[in-house]
């Protein structure tokens, strides 16, 4: 009777054992398990940060359509590119068709467009800006003073960004009819919210945005009817990433681009 005593302890103890050992091994599985899920959650996520860090493919900041001009980059002479008349606006011909298609999606949005502004000659520029000084020395400014009061509103000859014929002024009609003189405010018409929104589409983006980072960057208030022609993959990584074209061109020569 002892004996089968003994051996029912013996499998009691065996039973036991087992059960500690199978459990053991579960419970390894299962954390080591865990432990790689982690991992591979660490690195989907870093791998998403990389990706979004990632330029358009092949996009160098010496592209064609990436051309900056402005006060800290002037142009001392005139570029050489073929111009094309739109609406008696002269444009880069380049850019044509792209600025066809935003203004044609925009007509069947609903929103017909005018063609305010296109290219601008440094020359011409040169005689908007003198011309603008004569006319606050002749309210009685010294000629320092109406130098710099006219540089707050008008660009200085060279450093537009219209001498590109890849920037336009563009305006929905009725954003236009309510702010011929072309003001911030057109941005409260559903027309030039239109065209800011899907511009990126086509292409362009709104070349002076409102934010104050943005403007210590380009120099210029904000402007809601002011596009830049940069090409659709730029224009989409710009929008997406709120880029000025003088921190996204930064960034493709800070990265060897």
């Amino acid at each position: 009777m002892k004996k089968t005593s003994d051996h029912v302890k013996i499998s009691f103890v065996v039973v036991i054992l087992t059960l500690v050992v199978f459990f053991g091994i579960l419970t390894v599985h299962h954390f080591g398990n865990k432990d790689r899920l982690e991992t591979s959650d660490v690195q989907k996520v870093t791998s998403t940060v990389q990706s979004k860090n990632t330029f358009p493919k092949d996009v160098k900041s010496t592209d064609w359509d990436l051309v900056l001009v402005n006060k800290k980059h002037p142009l001392s002479a005139e570029l050489n590119f073929n111009k094309v008349t739109v609406d008696d606006k002269q444009i880069d011909a380049r850019i044509e068709q792209p600025l066809a298609n935003f203004r044609q999606a925009a007509q069947k949005a609903g929103y017909a467009t005018t063609l305010v502004s296109g290219y601008r000659a440094i020359a011409y520029q040169k005689q908007i800006f003198d011309n603008s000084v004569a006319q606050y020395e002749a309210n009685g400014l010294s000629a320092t003073e109406a130098k710099n009061k006219t540089a707050l509103v008008i660009q200085t000859p060279g450093a537009s960004e219209h001498h590109t014929g890849l920037a336009v002024d563009l305006a929905g009609d009725d954003a236009l009819a309510a702010y011929p003189a072309l003001q911030a405010e057109m941005d409260q018409y559903t027309s030039q919210k239109w065209l800011i929104q899907h511009a990126p589409d086509y292409g362009f983006v709104l070349r002076f945005l409102s934010d104050a980072k943005s403007i210590q960057q380009t120099g210029i208030d904000y402007e809601s009817w002011h596009f830049r022609y940069v090409g659709v993959a730029n224009a989409k990584y710009m929008t997406q990433h709120h880029l000025t074209l003088e921190a996204y061109v930064a960034a493709l020569k800070k990265a060897n681009r």
